[in-house]
């Protein structure tokens, strides 16, 4: 598990929402939210080398050495259990949910038996995909996952965050950049599933908020555009 980076010297420390300030994990979902060119993909990657898997795939139980590579100082507190990285914004067609699966499966946007099948059908295929079938029950690994849901429609990013992500809190740490809203309108604190929304920009939460406030006010005021 991933516990805790701090930077201490470099480029990082200069952006507004990162600084030399510690930046702490939970077990379950943390979510690193902000525009673009706040920080989130070099905390990312920054863990991803602290646990040697850096260019991608599962850890190779590096101790954290190859951090002296990088044009900055960082601590990381972390122990031994494995580690993924996936870029999904580079690496679509290589991505943690394959492109356009939740927009071609129309029912995983419904109610019933059929949507909770190929729900479970998607874990399946996540968990194969990645071999996570191959380690130990009390492994609880992470899963470092850069903008997952940045080929996924607006209506998959709800079953994305609301079902996916809640089934895989319960085995994984999960440490997730995103533009979307929904994790912050889907937000769950409680035993199963508690969510550390890491806001990388002064107010970012509040502003996306009220800025769909503000245009779902004027759909329904102007009738859906009639």
């Amino acid at each position: 598990m991933i516990k805790e980076l701090q930077f201490h010297s470099g480029y990082p420390t200069q952006l507004p929402g990162i600084g030399k300030k510690r930046i702490s994990f939970n077990d379950r979902v943390n979510i690193l939210f902000g525009p673009n060119g706040s920080g989130k993909t070099t905390i990312l990657r920054t863990l991803a080398v602290a646990s040697g898997c850096g260019t991608g795939g599962w850890s190779n139980g590096s101790k954290g050495g190859a951090l002296q590579e990088l044009p900055y100082t960082v601590s990381v507190e972390k122990d031994d259990r494995p580690v993924f990285y996936q870029d999904c914004y580079h690496n679509a067609e290589d991505s943690f949910i394959g492109e356009d699966y939740l927009e071609n499966n129309a029912h995983l946007r419904s109610t019933g038996e059929k949507r909770i099948g190929l729900v479970n059908e998607l874990i399946d295929y996540i968990e194969n995909r990645f071999l996570t079938y191959k380690l130990k029950p009390d492994d609880r690994p992470t899963l470092l996952l850069d903008e997952a849901d940045n080929h996924i429609g607006f209506a998959g990013q709800s079953v994305l965050w609301g079902d996916i992500i809640t089934y895989l809190s319960k085995k994984y740490q999960l440490i997730i950049s995103t533009h979307s809203i929904f994790p912050i309108l889907l937000k769950r604190d409680r035993s199963v599933r508690r969510d550390n929304i890491i806001v990388l920009a002064k107010d970012y939460d509040e502003i996306c908020l009220k800025e769909l406030g503000k245009a779902i006010d004027y759909f329904n005021s102007n009738k859906g555009g009639e």
